[in-house]
């Protein structure tokens, strides 16, 4: 693993090709940070399965990203090719409609990384070719003293639109059942069921049901307005509070949690053009 080092905390990114065991077909290889560790109080990040050492690579932990729609996926069939951003070449190995790789885990090639280190920034580029489609990613990690930012570049420089849907998956320990809260108005929204697990407390914060089955999990989209500035705080149990900073319009959230772990799931949409390039970051106070 690469690791960078400021004020007190060490953030541990995965190395692409060394540490190819955790790596799916779900999670963007390049920047994924996979745990944060504060010298005094240990690891700050968790996962769905949580501690578990040797995580499934689809579940994952500490802090991954993700591109939700594979190029290619619309007119594949089973046993047709795909491709991840950053992940590579993935086999659809399932009729299930429309394609998700929660159901496809086949990975045929891995996308190549370049990765230079450059004291607490850590760059990885990664030239990703398939059919009429040319992606330059690039996927920078910096530690300003205990703040992360993970900022992502994309260029298109192929032939076809390049639909790119990106979330973050930052996975917290539990804080008791106390969530955190918005920096917008924020309801469950009222044209899908309310999966039962989460409610708002009378100041607004979101909170688990201690009621609920936890270890069934639990997933809940969140109604939230398109284009403001987003900011959550996130309860921590050693922290106290971790601020997230959305710089970017977000589109869509869920939140998820199950007896290990919580996680917002903050979503950026797009439809990348030829010629044309678009950046992104999300920010963590630690």
């Amino acid at each position: 693993m690469y690791n960078l080092d400021s004020a007190g905390i060490r953030v541990s990114i995965l190395d692409p090709v060394a540490d190819r065991k955790h790596i799916g077909s779900r999670y963007c290889a390049g920047g994924y940070i996979w745990q944060v560790t504060d010298n005094a109080k240990g690891p700050l990040f968790a996962g769905p399965q949580f501690p578990e050492p040797e995580p499934r690579p689809f579940d994952g932990q500490g802090l991954p990203e993700a591109f939700e729609i594979p190029l290619g996926a619309a007119d594949a069939k089973v046993g047709d090719s795909v491709w991840v951003i950053g992940v590579g070449k993935v086999k659809r190995t399932s009729p299930v409609k429309p394609f998700h790789v929660r159901d496809n885990f086949t990975i045929l090639d891995l996308a190549p990384w370049k990765v230079v280190q450059a004291g607490a920034m850590l760059t990885m580029t990664s030239r990703q070719t398939f059919r009429d489609w040319d992606l330059h990613l690039e996927k920078r990690t910096v530690l300003k003293g205990r703040t992360l930012i993970s900022t992502t570049l994309i260029k298109n420089m192929g032939k076809a639109d390049a639909p790119i849907r990106w979330f973050a998956h930052p996975f917290f320990p539990h804080a008791g059942f106390a969530c955190g809260t918005l920096s917008v108005e924020c309801a469950f929204p009222t044209y899908v069921p309310v999966a039962g697990g989460f409610r708002f407390n009378a100041g607004g914060a979101l909170e688990r049901n201690p009621e609920y089955d936890w270890k069934a999990g639990c997933y809940q989209l969140l109604n939230l307005p398109f284009g403001a500035p987003l900011e959550i705080k996130q309860r921590h149990p050693a922290l106290g509070e971790v601020k997230i900073e959305c710089r970017f319009p977000v589109a869509w959230m869920p939140v998820w949690a199950n007896q290990n772990t919580i996680s917002f799931e903050p979503y950026y949409h797009t439809v990348l053009h030829p010629g044309n390039q678009t950046q992104w970051s999300i920010q963590y106070g630690l």
